[in-house]
């Protein structure tokens, strides 16, 4: 039976931190041991050496009976050796040892007690066949280390228990948290494109996994939800022209009696064609901006020049049509763009405030640059646009009833949103009925 919590990622770096504290444990834990057995070895043979030179001492000053009874005030003395030797020619003359065979420097003999009772000390010849002893029996440190080891194990235990709940808690929160990821993924699958994945707003990494996987889920149902108001759009503002083109065909067919007939016809039939590729050709150019394909053609655009130019191409235009055309660039203001793309975003702008204005209308562009970069006002005192079409205004195919009179497709403010998102630049447009209508285009600081 497989178990999920266990082949989680998370269970899995949990095992990896508690194995890495686990081995850090047993080389502290080591050599907290080698440390501790040697500072008692140590301690225990400082003590024999001090013991050794008291009793070489005694013997130079009044010989071996002084010796003698140096190791007998040894040995009723506290912290002292608790062993003491002083043979002569391998009979014991003092000391509570058995005579053994003479063994220089320092000494560890075996154990004669049980486990632990091994004595370690210093042996030193007095005098030719004069043999002395002393050392202390090693258990205290044996008591020591098995401590030390049991605390070991306990801790090993322990942090082996918790370091494993804690991985089965982790792995049960992050399963829950990839568990709901998966569930809204199988309900977009299933075609519920509202279905958002839940934040718990941490700021951790799910949480942020999480969010952008919203973001994307927002940018695609809008996508969606665009690709099928476009459809519409197509299928309802193509019927006209494509049933139109048909009546001609028809009626060409029907009427024509002469040649002069027909080519007029014919004239009519591909004008009527050439309309309707003009509009597939516009969406393709909003695709393919979209798709960012044009964003490899970025360059330092300065606007003020820009805007200029166009005042100099739309102002006769704009005269024409009894409207005043004015363009305000008092600082230059360079962005990071394609030039013939912002162009073309201008120039609908200006194009739509011209053909959607009565004539007498004052048309205002406006260049502001400031810390946060740089913006273009574009407004007009026209007749302006009821608020709750604002929104609308920049869908594919989308057109006022008051302008459904007049040519176009409604792609012109579309291509505008494409292009300004290809730019990261924002759009804000303002306007209510009667009071005119304005865009302002927030570009980016250049980095």
């Amino acid at each position: 039976m497989r178990i999920r919590v266990l082949h989680t990622e998370s269970f899995r770096l949990a095992a990896i931190y508690t194995g890495i504290f686990l081995v850090s444990v047993a080389g502290l834990g080591a050599f907290l041991l080698v440390i501790t057995d040697r500072a008692f070895r140590d301690q225990i043979v400082q003590f024999s050496r001090a013991d050794i030179a008291s009793i070489q001492a005694g013997y130079a000053s009044e010989g071996i009976p002084e010796a003698e009874e140096v190791i007998a005030q040894r040995m009723a003395a506290p912290a002292t050796s608790d062993f003491f030797l002083l043979q002569r020619e391998g009979a014991r003359l003092a000391g509570n040892l058995p005579p053994m065979p003479p063994r220089l420097g320092v000494v560890e003999l075996p154990s004669t007690r049980g486990a632990g009772h091994a004595v370690l000390g210093v042996g030193m010849e007095l005098a030719p066949e004069l043999y002395v002893f002393s050392g202390s029996d090693l258990f205290r440190a044996y008591v020591v280390r098995q401590r030390i080891w049991h605390l070991l194990f306990w801790l090993f235990g322990s942090a082996l228990l918790l370091a494993s709940l804690g991985g089965a808690l982790v792995s049960r929160s992050f399963l829950a948290r990839t568990d709901a990821i998966t569930r809204a993924c199988r309900a977009i699958m299933d075609g519920n494109l509202k279905t958002r994945i839940p934040v718990r707003g941490t700021r951790d990494e799910i949480d942020r996994l999480s969010e952008t996987i919203n973001l994307m889920l927002d940018r695609i149902a809008g996508l969606m939800e665009n690709l099928r108001q476009v459809t519409n759009d197509i299928a309802h503002d193509l019927r006209t022209p494509v049933s139109h083109l048909r009546h001609r065909l028809e009626r060409a067919r029907a009427e024509s009696a002469t040649k002069g007939d027909y080519d007029q016809a014919l004239e009519s039939t591909i004008a009527a064609a050439d309309n309707i590729l003009a509009l597939f050709a516009a969406l393709l150019r909003i695709a393919q901006i979209e798709g960012g394909a044009r964003r490899a053609n970025f360059t330092a655009v300065e606007l003020a020049g820009l805007l200029q130019k166009l005042r100099d191409i739309y102002g006769p235009v704009s005269e024409d049509a009894g409207q005043v055309l004015t363009v305000d660039t008092p600082v230059p203001a360079t962005v990071s763009g394609d030039r013939d793309l912002l162009v073309q975003l201008f120039s609908n702008l200006i194009e739509n405030a011209i053909m959607h204005t009565p004539r007498g209308t004052r048309i205002a562009v406006t260049l502001v640059k400031d810390d946060a970069g740089a913006s273009v006002r574009i407004s007009d005192d026209g007749p302006g646009v009821p608020r709750s079409e604002l929104e609308k205004l920049f869908r594919r195919l989308y057109r006022l009833e008051a302008s459904r009179t007049k040519p176009g497709y409604g792609l012109g403010l579309a291509l505008v949103s494409a292009i300004a998102d290809l730019h990261g630049a924002r759009l804000r447009p303002e306007s209510d009925t009667g009071q005119g209508f304005a865009i302002e285009i927030a570009f980016p600081a250049v980095s």
